[in-house]
């Protein structure tokens, strides 16, 4: 009894303060918030669906601002709504740059539409991220703030060479004063390449430590751009229009020809 008059407590007072009680609900459905940027050269390599080589960036670029639980359990596709013209015009300038959709012949608004969908939708109750404008204009200025190019230079972490985790976690932590999450790709051409840094904040977007993170010796490589030869980057060079997988050989024709009769 006691428990449902604290209960009807909390809601009274959630409910004078101006709050919808979806709302409050809402917002304690996650933890935290994992802030995701991709190093395009790995990225590059390893999609499937083929990319903007000639267009590449040099810089990292975001991947998403997700609400994220610790437990790893994440909200996801909490809308099926999306409005690009409610995200300011000088905020989709600094998108267009900062937050591209890699994949060859694709706009980037669908990119941008699957990020709010799947991720930004959960944590329309949180200040400063509850709407479209607010989503995105929060997560373009964490990409200001934190530029993962320049605060991997300022420690003499560049590209073209080879790091280990735990160096490249140093590196960080100098700058965001917590630790970071890194991950890498597990691709066989391009195993153990650098591929993404997640930065994770509490829901007043301050910088904590993310959970789970590794420190370990595994040698990572920090792929650079190659300009004179971006096809080189590619794992899978671009289909010709013939598939040989389903095609005998000249040899294992013939030879099939000449076992023919004595099988008839």
């Amino acid at each position: 009894m006691i428990v449902w008059y604290a209960m009807r407590l909390g809601l009274s007072v959630a409910m004078l303060a101006g709050i919808r009680f979806q709302d409050f609900v809402e917002a304690e459905k996650f933890d935290f918030f994992t802030f995701s940027l991709q190093w395009p050269v790995t990225f590059c390599r390893v999609i499937k669906a083929g990319c903007k080589m000639s267009s590449m960036p040099n810089f990292w670029t975001i991947h998403g601002l997700w609400p994220s639980n610790f437990t790893g359990a994440n909200p996801r596709k909490c809308s099926d709504f999306f409005d690009v013209s409610q995200i300011p015009k000088d905020v989709i300038t600094e998108m267009n740059e900062k937050w591209p959709n890699l994949i060859i012949n694709e706009p980037n608004e669908k990119f941008w539409s699957t990020q709010w969908k799947v991720h930004g939708s959960c944590a329309e109750s949180v200040p400063g991220v509850q709407n479209i404008s607010q989503y995105f204009t929060k997560a373009v200025k964490l990409a200001e703030m934190y530029n993962i190019k320049e605060i991997l230079r300022s420690m003499n972490v560049t590209e073209g060479k080879n790091y280990t985790i735990s160096s490249i976690q140093d590196a960080l932590k100098r700058n965001t004063t917590r630790l970071s999450s890194i991950t890498w790709s597990k691709s066989k051409c391009a195993r153990n390449w650098l591929f993404e840094i997640r930065i994770c904040f509490d829901k007043q977007f301050g910088v904590i430590n993310c959970p789970n993170v590794t420190k370990s010796t595994l040698i990572l490589k920090y792929p650079n751009k190659d300009l004179h030869s971006p096809q080189a980057l590619r794992c899978d060079p671009p289909s010709t229009g013939h598939s040989r997988g389903h095609l005998l050989s000249p040899f294992v024709f013939i030879a099939f020809l000449s076992f023919l009769p004595s099988i008839l």
